[in-house]
């Protein structure tokens, strides 16, 4: 048997037995951080094997730095976040003479006189296990003044044409006062019963949070492993 089709054979093998399904990662660090962050919920969605590794596919190439940009829209931005800032339908609009703008490959960076917002494109991946994929987008908003840091996860529906306006969901949200930091997760979006026994129950949430629930961080795993066929590759975070 050729080792090709051999090692695509174990790869095959290994996805099946573990139930993990493959993610087209963009952003590695970006990745990785986020399944840190949030272990259980990734394993829950099947985003991530029991030893905290995933599968990735090769990632459609695409100028995602100019399409965030250009065409996602701010509203999904909390009120006390400084909404006053993000007035405009996207990012681009929000603009003042005063911001500064970075485009880059997969992201960019706007510098309002208030607040930094950094948006990165992660991956895409079938968060819902619907069969269609989404964007899996950051969003960090840092206050020039001020401790807190809220960093958004987003789920973006791929635009189907070029330049359709992008809407945003938030699937969690990462807000830390100092060091002390704490995980929040949409509560529509929370997978429950059969495979997610280790979620969190339901607990109460700050005003400022609305509609995410509070989880539990459990530590980072730290096993490692790899195996390649195809394009098909598994990652250790």
């Amino acid at each position: 048997m050729p080792a090709r089709f051999a090692a695509l054979l174990c790869c095959v093998f290994l996805l099946a037995g573990c139930g993990a399904r493959t993610v087209a990662v963009i952003d590695d660090k970006g990745f990785a951080e986020m399944s840190r962050r949030m272990p259980d919920e990734m394993r829950a969605r099947k985003l991530l094997t029991q030893e905290g590794e995933y599968f990735s596919r090769p990632a459609t190439v695409r100028p995602y730095g100019d399409i965030l940009y250009n065409t996602l829209s701010p509203d999904f931005l909390f009120d006390d976040t400084g909404g006053h800032v993000y007035l405009g339908e996207t990012f681009r609009t929000t603009r003042t003479p005063s911001s500064r703008i970075s485009i880059r490959k997969n992201g960019f960076v706007l510098r309002h006189p208030t607040q930094i917002v950094s948006v990165a494109m992660l991956g895409e991946l079938d968060w819902d296990d619907n069969g269609t994929d989404e964007w899996l987008v950051s969003c960090r908003v840092e206050p020039l003044r001020g401790s807190r840091v809220r960093t958004y996860y987003l789920l973006i529906p791929p635009p189907v044409r070029r330049g359709q306006p992008l809407k945003a969901s938030v699937a969690a949200l990462y807000e830390c006062y100092g060091l002390a930091c704490t995980m929040y997760v949409n509560h529509a979006l929370v997978l429950r019963g059969e495979g997610n026994s280790s979620a969190e129950p339901a607990t109460p949430v700050q005003d400022s949070v609305p509609g995410l629930q509070q989880v539990t961080e459990p530590p980072a795993a730290g096993k490692s492993g790899s195996a390649a066929a195809d394009g098909l590759e598994e990652r250790s975070l």
